[in-house]
């Protein structure tokens, strides 16, 4: 199903590529710790990959994407070409996300040159606040196309960096408990001490 909906992309991007790159992957990056008073982080996925000899591009890609509990929401493509999608959402797991653009420079479309590139965001919610490091990585990956950056439509080559040159992307989500009771009652009498010894 994933295959079907890149295929507008992949097949745009069918000249051999000439060039190597060396390695693509995932960076999958949270806002800020989760805690009682900011239960929700968002997490950026973005695609990076290296090219010490010919400048490319992010194409296509595609992933799931899998957090070691709490529970997706708020889907957002950045990276909106055709067959792009934001994905299915069943709790902790995000199945057959996918992004591209175009980019063909005689018909006037650009892709973005950045490195690494934001293809999407999704809020991640928590109520369990027990202090852990929640792991996330992403699965599945059928394809990381790049695409040489050149304006001539001739000479734009492309590569899937899958699966020889891919590495799967992983991260963490920081959690941290509520303050002990003990601490939140103790910082007034600490002020007051502090008070009197001036």
């Amino acid at each position: 199903m994933r295959r079907t909906k890149l295929s507008l992309l992949i097949i745009l991007f069918t000249a051999p590529a000439l060039a190597q790159v060396e390695d693509g992957t995932y960076l999958l990056i949270s806002s800020n710790t989760v805690s009682p008073t900011t239960p929700t982080t968002t997490i950026g996925i973005w695609a990076t990959w290296t090219d010490p000899r010919v400048e490319y591009i992010f194409g296509a890609g595609d992933f799931d994407l899998t957090a070691g509990g709490g529970v997706f929401s708020n889907p957002a493509n950045v990276l909106n070409g055709p067959g792009s999608t934001t994905g299915v959402i069943a709790g902790n797991v995000i199945s057959g996300a996918a992004n591209g653009q175009l980019h063909i420079p005689p018909l006037g479309i650009i892709g973005s040159r950045n490195n690494p590139i934001l293809l999407a965001t999704y809020d991640w919610t928590t109520s369990n606040f027990t202090r852990r490091s929640v792991s996330l990585d992403t699965n599945n990956t059928t394809a990381f196309v790049v695409q040489t950056w050149d304006t001539s439509f001739g000479n734009s080559n492309t590569r899937n960096l899958f699966p020889g040159s891919f590495t799967p992307g992983s991260g963490v989500i920081n959690v941290v408990p509520a303050p002990a009771v003990w601490v939140v009652l103790a910082l007034p009498l600490v002020a007051a001490t502090r008070r009197r010894r001036s």
